[in-house]
Order: C-alpha cells, then sequence, then structure tokens
C-alpha cells in the first residue's frame, strides 16, 4: 500500500516486495524557515546514520540497506540467528566488539534482558557504543545507566565506559514511555526491581568470564602488560580478580 502525505487521502494499492519504504520528499516545503537550522552535511549525516543503526540493532530480524550519496554504506541481511547476529554487530559495531562479546538471556517473572555486552578489557574512553532498547524503542535512562555501571563498577578502570547493545522485554503497562519530549527516557512502574534486575543479571554474567576470555579479547592494549606482569602468577581459577588487577595498575599507565 502506499500513502503519500500531502496528496493522498487514503491508502491506495502499490506494488512492492516485501517490506517498507520511507521516502522523504521537499522536507521544509510547509516551513522553509526551519531550513536554516540545519548544520553541515556530515553533521546531519551523522545523525541519519545514528537513528539508522538504532533500527538495525533493534530489529535484528530485518534487512536495511543505507545509501548516502547513491553508495551503499550498510547492506544488512536479516539476522536470523546468533552468527547473523554476530555479523551485523561486526558491521556497525566493529570487529573488535563482535569478538569481544558476552551473551545475555535472562528471564525473571515478565522481565527479560537479551543482547550483547562487551568484555571490561573492551572498553572506551567515552560512552559512544551503548545502546540499549526497551521494548525494541532506543532509551537513555538515568536509571538503566546506573545499574550498569554498578554491574561494571569492580571490572573497569574509573574514567572507561563499558560497551554493550541491550533490550529489556516487559509489559507495556510497566513502563511510561510518554516521560521526554523526544522519547528518550521512560519511566517505569517499578524502578526498583527493573534495576536490581539489570544489576543481578549483568553482574552474573560478568562474574562468570573466563580468565583466558579476557587475555585473549581484542580492544584494550593492558591485556598484554597484565600478561606479562606477573609470569610466575596464575590466575584464580573461578575467574579473573579484576579488583587486584585494578590496584596493581591503579598507578601505572591507562592508556
Amino acid at each position: 500500500w502506499r500513502i503519500h502525505a500531502r496528496d493522498d487521502r487514503e491508502a491506495v494499492p502499490d506494488a512492492l516486495p516485501q517490506g517498507t519504504r520511507v521516502e522523504v520528499l521537499e522536507l521544509f516545503y510547509n516551513v522553509p524557515a526551519r531550513k536554516k537550522f540545519l548544520r553541515t552535511e556530515q553533521t546531519e549525516y551523522r545523525h541519519i546514520e545514528t537513528l539508522f543503526k538504532h533500527m538495525a540493532l533493534s530489529h535484528p530480524a530485518v534487512a536495511f540497506k543505507l545509501l548516502h550519496n547513491q553508495k551503499v554504506v550498510y547492506q544488512l541481511a536479516s539476522a536470523r540467528d546468533l552468527d547473523d547476529q554476530r555479523r551485523r554487530l561486526a558491521q556497525l559495531c566493529g570487529k573488535n566488539f563482535a569478538h569481544s562479546l558476552v551473551e545475555i538471556d535472562v528471564a525473571s517473572d515478565d522481565l527479560r534482558l537479551q543482547g550483547w555486552v562487551a568484555l571490561p578489557t573492551f572498553n572506551r574512553s567515552q560512552a559512544d557504543m551503548q545502546y540499549f532498547f526497551v521494548n525494541q524503542r532506543v532509551v537513555r535512562d538515568k536509571l538503566i545507566n546506573h545499574a550498569i555501571r554498578q554491574a561494571y563498577h569492580d571490572v573497569l578502570f574509573h574514567g572507561r565506559h563499558p560497551a554493550y547493545v541491550l533490550t529489556l522485554t516487559l509489559d507495556a503497562h510497566e513502563v511510561d514511555v510518554n516521560v521526554h519530549p523526544q522519547k528518550h527516557e521512560v519511566r517505569f512502574r517499578n524502578s526498583r526491581r527493573v534495576h536490581d534486575f539489570l544489576f543481578r543479571s549483568l553482574h552474573q554474567a560478568l562474574a562468570g568470564v573466563q580468565p583466558e576470555q579476557q587475555i585473549d579479547s581484542p580492544g584494550f592494549a593492558l591485556n598484554d602488560a597484565l600478561a606479562k606482569s606477573q609470569p610466575g602468577s596464575q590466575p584464580d581459577q573461578g575467574g579473573l580478580n579484576f579488583s587486584a588487577l585494578a590496584s596493581q595498575f591503579r598507578g601505572g599507565d591507562r592508556s
């Protein structure tokens, strides 16, 4: 079906393969004065690319293609299984991120957390690789951010940021999405329960990471220093003691 916002008054039949196509033409036709608020072409493109990534990460089963100046920037096939999802993550977030993942799939009553978090050794100097979705809607929520930071508290150096792509699914009646003009924030009916669920799920997943996963993971130059710092020492068989490592390197190079 086709709906033309300016001319058509109702939907009309229109042959098309399965899927949806949205075209935006003459964007400032009715409000030409708004055009002066546009930034540079590169800045506006980055906004579009960010929106594209949000949609592609929150709907892995949907194929996406992004073109810019008649050139294909992203060609994403439908991701039907975990391997397909990893390939999509590598395309959108980089190969190092895709090779440093811990899968998350935890459910408790009507709450379910799915997705991927990067190993603590793959971290960022800024929070630029953090994607969190609530019922497939991207959000930047203080409560969610606090729960995730708490889960990583003992395994990250000060000033470093984790990377993740996570989706929280819950009953729509348990979350209010109309608390922010741009829908970036949400309000949970039982915020303490959601916070504790997120913290517990991520904390347990990170605690289960084995030492060999940490040493072999790319993305953080400190791995080599950790491996060479104490040649005769053996890591705890129950998992890497991040707190002890942090105390050893707290005064050293953090690059």
